[in-house]
């Protein structure tokens, strides 16, 4: 996964911006990012390493639904499934932890320092 993070203002309100060639990451980036909430994301996705199907890790905010268990993270686009996309090959995308914590720990560090 490639990506970059940038911080826009937006009347005084940080905005975090992800570009990505993985479409599906650019969902992230928001307003009321915190070091603590991307925290505690990193923390489940830690955690579910060894949860089973059904018993997985789950976060989810306007845009975007994670789910993460011992077989990996999926990330599923929830604007795109709003509009109509029924594939799941466009409308998803499946990393390891690994892939997935270091992309966190990445944008937490940005977001604490902007």
């Amino acid at each position: 996964m490639n990506y970059t993070f940038k911080k826009q203002d937006w009347n005084g309100t940080p905005i975090y911006t992800i570009i990505s060639d993985q479409k599906l990451l650019e969902n992230f980036g928001s307003w009321g990012w915190t070091p603590n909430k991307i925290q505690d994301i990193i923390e489940g996705v830690q955690l579910s390493k060894t949860k089973s199907y059904g018993k997985e890790y789950n976060w989810s905010s306007e845009d975007l639904e994670l789910y993460a268990n011992k077989r990996g993270v999926l990330i599923i686009d929830m604007v795109m499934q709003r509009a109509g996309q029924k594939d799941p090959s466009k409308s998803t995308l499946q990393v390891s932890h690994e892939d997935f914590i270091k992309f966190l720990k990445k944008f937490k560090i940005f977001v604490e320092n902007n």
